[in-house]
C-alpha cells in the first residue's frame, strides 16, 4: 500500500494541529498545518504520495450547548484538508484515532491526562524533535502507519 508512494503524509487536522511529511529517505519534517483551503493548497502542493488524515466527525456527546460550534469548525476544518489533498493529487486515507492510539496502551482515561501520556510516548519515539501538543499526535500517528505498513523497509498490506 505505502511502497508505492513517494512521501507519507500523517496529519493531526485539529484547528490547532499539524501536518509530519516522511520522506522516501524515511527523513521526517514537521509543519504547523494551514487553515484556509488555499493555505492548505499551497502547503501540500510540493508533495506527490498518501496522507493519512485523522478521521472526525460529530459525536452526540457533541451536541451540547457551548460544543457544538468547536466540534462544527473541526469538521469543516478537517473536509477542507481532504478537499486540499484531493486537489493535489494526494490519495487521502482516513485513520480513526482509536485506530492509532490503540498501539500505544494508553493508561488514562481523562482526555487531558490521555494528552500527557500521548506527549510523553511521542518525546520517546522521536529524541530528535521538538514534540509540542500541536504535533505529538501527528508524529504518533506517522509511527503507527510505519509499524503498520512498512517493516524493515517493505510495504506490508
Amino acid at each position: 500500500m505505502i511502497g508505492e508512494f513517494d512521501t507519507i503524509l500523517t496529519i493531526d487536522c485539529g484547528v490547532n494541529g499539524a501536518v509530519v511529511i516522511q520522506f522516501p529517505d524515511k527523513s521526517i519534517i514537521i509543519e504547523k498545518l494551514a487553515v484556509s483551503f488555499e493555505d492548505l493548497s499551497k502547503q501540500f502542493e510540493s508533495y506527490s504520495g498518501i496522507a493519512f488524515v485523522e478521521h472526525q466527525h460529530l459525536r452526540k456527546t457533541d451536541c451540547v450547548s457551548g460544543r457544538w460550534h468547536n466540534i462544527h469548525k473541526l469538521c469543516m476544518h478537517y473536509q477542507r484538508i481532504k478537499d486540499s489533498l484531493e486537489c493535489n493529487g494526494l490519495r487521502v486515507v482516513e485513520v480513526t484515532p482509536q485506530e492509532w492510539q490503540i498501539q500505544f496502551f494508553l493508561q488514562s482515561k481523562n482526555y487531558l491526562d490521555r494528552k500527557k501520556e500521548l506527549k510523553l510516548k511521542a518525546t520517546k519515539e522521536f529524541p530528535d524533535k521538538k514534540v509540542t501538543a500541536r504535533n505529538q499526535d501527528a508524529l504518533l500517528m506517522n509511527k503507527y502507519i510505519n509499524d503498520k505498513y512498512l517493516r524493515n523497509g517493505k510495504s506490508r498490506r
